[in-house]
């Protein structure tokens, strides 16, 4: 299975991603299914993604056969590597291990222009240096380009300037006048998206100031204003139109949080308040943008014991895929989807459905449902073309299938190390994570001399030799239970201060990196020695 990648127009990505690198500016994106096996044979396909360069992969979404594509919204820009599986009739999947063959399409994410800031700036005579700054997760350093005018004649020619080969973030050049000049920084990214400032340089011998011009609005990979994606609205059959779902009363609920066991040594020298955590910093954190939906933690009801435990997911898109168990001569004529969010007290028509391909799209986050994450139920009510159908669910129905929603990541916090007296090489790591959807262990720790890695595992899978952090054949993370602490037996080699990073991944696979800002002091060791006695003097020659 594999992606038609002819539809993925987008500049390739250079190093170090690699080639085999798309580069999209949209999050929106459409995924096109080439089919390989007669379609009868297939049940669903299923599409599986991994983030940051990671084999770790997570399924999100599944189509029947009759689709011929995905349409996957990117929570946030990016790396991402997909693959699709196949699952036949008889619930074989091909392939069977995902994490076993590369990946079906790798993509680069980035939706945001490049900022570029001036950081030097001087003037004298004739001779111009400038350098500058850019910052964007993915720069494409080969396009930066420098242009100059003179000030004084804003619809004169741009003159570029020849840059050093071996730097893009600096230049010193002629620029054949005493007059004012109008200096150009124009710079891309690796999806096409770009930006430019300019700085004028006054006429005379003085050096010029630092001060900046503000930034010009970004501009697209092409010509014409930014269009931002289409929202993926879910397919309206003909015939009868969605219905707007009203959300039932539901009686205040505060969600259960993971419990968090302190540290059982104490060190001595901290203050009687306790352990501060240490200063941290998300690597991965985007832009503060205003929330698009209210926060969750107002949904109710309690699944029965014995109930099918509810799948966590992080999506709130998908299909629901049914089977007819029995349909008459008159055929289906729509099938009516109903939701209910207090475990079957009160049931809403959510939304109707042609129910052609046996799924229905099931759309989450529309403007009517304010109570976005929580837990959803699910039971379908098919109508016959002569309008005959089972009843509608009732007060006190259970739901067929259960879906928990969840798209907020954990929150970390690190504590600073303590040394074991009982175990002089190990060093106790502290933390507290909280999440309302913990699985069983979701928490990885890991290591690094500088604050971007390479990352190495303090503790992996297999407690293999630790290789380069990003190969595909290197050790395992070790996932560990959400206990607040690890002893670390510190291997040899380890520099005396290290940064820390400790990752904490929910059951809807939600993830929460946290690294420290400085380097930890991860050597505790107090040096201590015996006297063993008089050391005799070497014995005295005597010469004849």
């Amino acid at each position: 299975m594999t992606f038609a990648a002819v539809t993925l127009l987008g500049m390739t990505v250079g190093q170090p991603l690699g080639a085999d690198y798309h580069a999209m500016t949209s999050r929106s994106i459409r995924l096109p299914i080439e089919y390989k096996k007669d379609r009868k044979t297939i049940r669903h396909v299923l599409l599986y993604v991994a983030r940051n360069g990671e084999n770790t992969w997570t399924q999100e979404a599944f189509v029947t056969p009759d689709k011929d594509a995905f349409v996957y919204a990117a929570k946030d820009d990016g790396i991402y590597w997909f693959k699709m599986v196949i699952v036949d009739v008889n619930g074989t999947k091909d392939p069977a291990d995902v994490t076993r063959d590369p990946p079906d399409l790798k993509m680069v994410i980035d939706t945001a222009a490049p900022q570029v800031r001036v950081t030097n700036a001087k003037r004298s005579g004739e001779e111009i240096v400038v350098e500058w700054l850019v910052e964007d997760k993915f720069p494409n350093d080969a396009e930066t380009k420098v242009y100059f005018r003179p000030a004084d004649k804003p619809t004169a020619f741009w003159q570029e300037v020849t840059l050093p080969a071996n730097s893009r973030t600096g230049v010193k050049f002629p620029c054949g006048t005493s007059d004012g000049v109008t200096v150009k920084i124009a710079v891309a990214d690796v999806a096409g998206n770009r930006n430019e400032i300019t700085k004028d340089f006054p006429a005379g011998n003085g050096n010029t100031t630092t001060a900046l011009s503000p930034p010009a609005t970004p501009a697209t990979a092409g010509t014409g204003p930014i269009v931002p994606p289409p929202a993926l609205d879910p397919v309206i059959p003909s015939g009868p139109g969605p219905v707007a779902p009203a959300m039932p009363p539901a009686p205040p609920y505060v969600p259960p949080v993971q419990p968090y066991t302190p540290p059982l040594k104490v060190d001595p020298n901290l203050n009687t308040g306790g352990p501060q955590p240490l200063g941290t910093f998300d690597p991965k954190a985007p832009p503060p943008a205003p929330p698009t939906h209210t926060p969750a933690g107002a949904w109710s009801g309690a699944a029965p014991a014995d109930a099918p435990r509810a799948q966590v997911i992080n999506f709130p898109r998908f299909d629901l895929g049914f089977d007819l168990e029995q349909r008459g001569p008159s055929g289906i004529s729509r099938v009516d989807l109903w939701v209910t969010r207090n475990e079957g007290k009160t049931w809403q028509m959510w939304s109707q459905h042609d129910g052609k391909g046996g799924s229905v799209r099931v759309v989450l986050d529309v403007r009517e449902n304010a109570q976005l994450e929580g837990n959803y139920g699910f039971r379908l009510v098919p109508v016959s073309g002569a309008g005959l159908s089972e009843r509608e669910p009732a007060a006190g129905d259970a739901p067929d299938m259960r879906v928990t929603l969840d798209v907020t990541a954990p929150q970390i916090e690190l504590f600073p190390p303590l040394s074991d007296p009982n175990a002089p090489d190990t060093l106790l790591l502290q933390w507290k994570a909280t999440d309302r959807n913990f699985g069983d262990d979701p928490i990885t720790l890991e290591w690094s001399e500088n604050p971007a890695g390479p990352w190495k595992p303090v503790v992996s899978a297999a407690n293999d030799p630790v290789i380069q952090a990003t190969a595909m054949n290197a050790p395992a993370l070790k996932r560990l239970a959400n206990t607040g602490q690890y002893g670390w037996r510190v291997p040899a080699g380890v520099p005396a201060r290290v940064y820390l990073k400790v990752t904490a991944r929910d059951a809807a696979n939600n993830v929460k990196e946290v690294v420290t800002r400085e380097p930890i002091l991860v050597d505790l060791t107090k040096p201590r020695a015996k006297i063993s006695g008089i050391v005799p003097p070497p014995p005295t020659i005597v010469r004849p």
